[in-house]
């Protein structure tokens, strides 16, 4: 069914791209933008204010913000997809969960321009991490994955529990300071560590961190969580929104 319909689902992933950048003077540009000013931001508080001694910080934080930008973003917009595309989920020319599907697919054509403009400065400082590109490539997929999960999982829930999008709004601020992206979770004892253990987006930024800030490749164990993790929430977004798909029409 996705193969069959899969002009419908570019299509749909194109349209909200461009509707994103529509009048804006700076257009994609702030894809690069707001991550580099984030980064740089953080780097002045924790170098200049709390004397962080790390080399190439910047890059540090960086490494771990690119995909949380990516992920967020993409769960937020997915979350509203379906009480913003009404007309559209009551039409059915398509399959209806390609629309929170488009939300994320979307932000994923614009993640990566501005990712892999990056890569090349993370080559000039590891000059191995060239040699790690097809990992990288394969973390991308599984980060991917995991996100059309989670994206479907909170469009569906968003249409029985209007507050969602509300909560989500607070959450992804905890979300973020949760998540080792200008820390590492090896830095914190237990059983704080716990907390960063729970979250899944972890696992991600830390595979992107060893990949791009470190220069080496996770190992066996690390892969085979990320693929579960991206595996579980993939089947539990589809199981979910299948099994409820008949209610979410009635509800929007």
């Amino acid at each position: 069914n996705f193969f069959k319909n899969r002009q419908a689902l570019w299509a749909l992933t194109r349209s909200q791209t461009k509707a994103r950048f529509a009048g804006l003077k700076l257009g994609v540009w702030w894809v690069f933008v707001i991550p580099l000013a984030m980064a740089f931001c953080i780097n002045a508080v924790f170098v200049l204010a709390f004397k962080v001694d790390m080399p190439h910080y910047t890059f540090f934080i960086l490494s771990g913000l690119i995909p949380w930008f990516f992920i967020s973003q993409s769960v937020s917009e997915s979350t509203n997809a379906f009480s913003s595309n009404r007309h559209m989920l009551r039409q059915g020319v398509f399959p209806r969960e390609f629309i929170p599907l488009a939300a994320v697919l979307s932000n994923f054509l614009i993640f990566l321009p501005g990712f892999f403009i990056l890569i090349p400065f993370y080559i000039v400082i590891q000059p191995a991490v060239f040699l790690l590109l097809p990992a990288l490539a394969f973390l991308i997929l599984f980060m991917l994955v995991f996100t059309l999960g989670l994206g479907l999982i909170f469009a569906a829930v968003n249409t029985f529990f209007k507050d969602t999008s509300y909560f989500l709004s607070t959450g992804l601020m905890f979300w973020f300071w949760m998540t080792p992206i200008f820390y590492s979770e090896t830095m914190l004892d237990f059983p704080y560590r716990w907390i960063c253990l729970l979250n899944p987006v972890t696992y991600y930024v830390s595979a992107f961190r060893s990949i791009l800030y470190e220069a080496v490749c996770p190992g066996a164990g690390e892969w085979i969580l990320l693929f579960l993790v991206s595996l579980i929430f993939l089947g539990a977004g589809c199981a979910y929104y299948f099994k409820n798909e008949q209610e979410i029409l009635k509800k929007t």
